[in-house]
């Protein structure tokens, strides 16, 4: 009788391309106390290239948290650590990080070490930041020079200034998602600075019909824009006119208001989840 084969007999090469698809949950918490074999294999560079830190509740009494603390033996669960360390852990291999949405938490330190030890990184999704946070957005962008996506889950105070990093050092860039309050600088900015988007999502912002034109005019080669639930402008014969050529263009819900004040209206970072 031919014997059975085990999990744990599996070549390292095996191990690793079937842990690359587990979340972040298993790699930390299940994959490395089944035995050492799949210790290393979990510890592997390239199960760690996605560092979305949205998939787990990463509060401090989660229970993510207080496993972690009884697996390790730690006295606390850190979020910054344990970013840090999984940052660490991808050894320059991550193209993908998603920071966790926690309300008035700042994410500095973390985002200048991911700036310094994932140079390869080609998609950022951001919550909402701290303003301290946001005057360096502008510096830290400009260390990713191979980033083809960026989310921000509420433009910040130094978009302009960001727009001119990715001009600069990120030619790659064909993804852009946020929402806020837009006017016409904005706009002429991103088609300047970004005048290959290929995806542009925009929701639940504040935009007018001339802010929209200039980017459908001056981003030829966009195929997908979502400005749906936006206010400041009307979906009318112009802008379908002018939207015709792209592949998918959502523009659901949108409404012509004057007053930013009216774009109030319960925001909320868990629903600014970018989908690509």
């Amino acid at each position: 009788m031919e014997e059975e084969r085990r999990w744990e007999d599996l070549s390292y090469d095996c191990l690793v391309r079937i842990f690359c698809d587990l979340g972040m949950e298993d790699l930390v918490l299940g994959l490395p106390f089944v035995c050492k074999s799949w210790r290393e294999a979990s510890a592997d560079p390239q199960c760690w290239k996605n560092l979305n830190f949205r998939e787990v509740d990463l509060g401090a009494g989660s229970r993510f948290a207080r496993g972690f603390q009884e697996a390790y033996c730690v006295e606390r669960f850190s979020l910054s650590s344990f970013m840090k360390i999984c940052v660490a852990r991808s050894h320059g291999a991550a193209i993908e990080l998603s920071v966790p949405y926690i309300v008035g938490a700042s994410f500095l330190p973390d985002l200048i070490y991911a700036s310094i030890e994932c140079p390869k990184l080609k998609v950022l999704a951001l919550p909402s930041l701290v303003q301290k946070d946001e005057k360096q957005l502008p510096l830290l962008i400009s260390r990713w020079r191979e980033l083809e996506v960026l989310e921000i889950a509420w433009k910040p105070s130094s978009f302009l200034e960001i727009l001119e990093q990715i001009r600069v050092n990120c030619p790659n860039l064909m993804g852009l998602h946020l929402c806020g309050f837009f006017d016409i600088s904005d706009a002429l900015a991103i088609v300047r600075c970004a005048p290959r988007l290929k995806i542009l999502v925009m929701s639940a912002s504040f935009l007018r019909k001339r802010d929209l034109v200039e980017i459908l005019d001056g981003c030829v080669e966009l195929e997908v824009v979502d400005v749906s639930e936006c206010r400041g402008f009307a979906a009318d014969h112009e802008i379908l006119k002018k939207a015709s050529r792209i592949n998918k263009f959502e523009c659901g819900g949108c409404r012509l208001e004057e007053n930013y004040d009216s774009l109030l209206y319960g925001y909320d970072d868990d629903s600014m989840i970018f989908a690509w």
